[in-house]
Parts: structure tokens; C-alpha cells; sequence
């Protein structure tokens, strides 16, 4: 699946004073001795349009967190105030519980997963491509109705001093993941 979403102001001089773009893709296929595969990624762009008007913190980029870059809390990577771009990527493997799906029911909506994840936040392209975050690990995958759960062991393997870093569990319910 992709998708692009792109914001822009209705009336320029307005409160609104930049063009926001946002891509997402994903791509999943099966592999071999009932594993699947899952290659993620997501990047964003904020272009102010006036010098003298600043982007809101409310229409910034944050990164970090179950639903993007595990191993790190949610937005606990970079600037505190967020940023004007952005980029994370991931890399799964997936594969159903391996025990029957007749025990509890568990194994028709359970799987195991194992991720390596990675990305960045910044205010301009040098931020993006220095000293990437790199995280790693393993948990369980829990399908509920058009939901996911998720309960991951993740270990930072590449972050900074002023990063928020979640070594260990981590919870995460959403809809789409990396």
C-alpha cells in the first residue's frame, strides 16, 4: 500500500503558511516456511513559504515511537519542538504462532515479528542524513478488527544524547505500523 497526503493554505497571508507533503508505502510478500515479509517507508516535507512566518508546532514532524521508529518513545527522537522533515524505514519478519490455531484460538490472529527500524527528523537535509536512529528486536503481533497490537522487545542501537530511547517493551495499538 502507499499513499501521498499534501496540505497547502486555502488563503495565502493566512495562519497557514506552508505546503506539507507526506508519503507513505509499504510493500508485504510471503516468503518461505510460512514467513512474510514487510519493507516500510515514510518520508515528510514542510516548505514555509514567507521568511517571516514560522510553521506551528501543531503542523510539525515527530518521530519515534511503536508506530514508526520502535525502541524510542513516542517522539522521542530529535528536536523537542518537532521538525520540517522527516524519514523512517523498516524491515520486518513476520510469521504466524508456532503452535495450532486451535489452542485458545490464538495462532488465527497472533504473530510473531521481528523488525530492524530506522530513521530521522530534522530542520534541513544534513539533519536527515546524520547519525540515522537504528533500532532492532522481536515481540508479538495481535490482529483485532481493523486494529494492531503490538508488544515488542526493542533495542536503540544507533541514537542520540537527546533522544528519548525505550529499551526494552514496548506497547503500541494503532493502524499502520513500519
Amino acid at each position: 500500500s502507499s499513499g501521498i497526503n499534501a496540505e497547502w493554505p486555502l488563503r495565502p497571508g493566512g495562519d497557514v503558511n506552508h505546503v506539507k507533503v507526506n508519503v507513505d508505502s509499504q510493500i508485504n510478500t510471503k516468503l518461505f516456511l510460512g514467513y512474510s515479509g514487510a519493507l516500510s517507508f515514510r518520508a515528510g516535507l514542510i516548505h514555509e513559504l514567507s521568511e517571516n512566518r514560522r510553521t506551528w508546532i501543531t503542523d510539525k514532524f515527530f518521530c519515534g515511537g511503536p508506530g514508526s521508529v520502535r525502541g524510542f518513545y513516542e517522539d522521542g527522537i530529535g528536536r523537542p519542538l518537532g521538525g520540517t522533515m522527516h524519514w523512517g524505514a523498516g524491515v520486518s519478519l513476520s510469521r504466524k504462532l508456532p503452535f495450532s490455531p486451535h489452542i485458545w484460538g490464538l495462532g488465527k490472529f497472533m504473530r510473531i515479528n521481528h523488525f530492524v527500524n530506522a530513521g530521522n527528523l530534522g530542520n534541513d537535509r544534513k539533519d536527515l542524513f546524520v547519525d540515522p536512529r537504528v533500532s532492532v528486536g522481536s515481540g508479538v503481533i495481535m490482529k483485532i478488527a481493523n486494529f494492531r497490537m503490538e508488544i515488542n522487545y526493542a533495542v536503540p542501537i544507533r541514537y542520540q544524547a537527546s533522544d528519548v530511547v525505550n529499551h526494552g517493551l514496548q506497547f503500541g495499538i494503532g493502524i499502520n505500523f513500519m
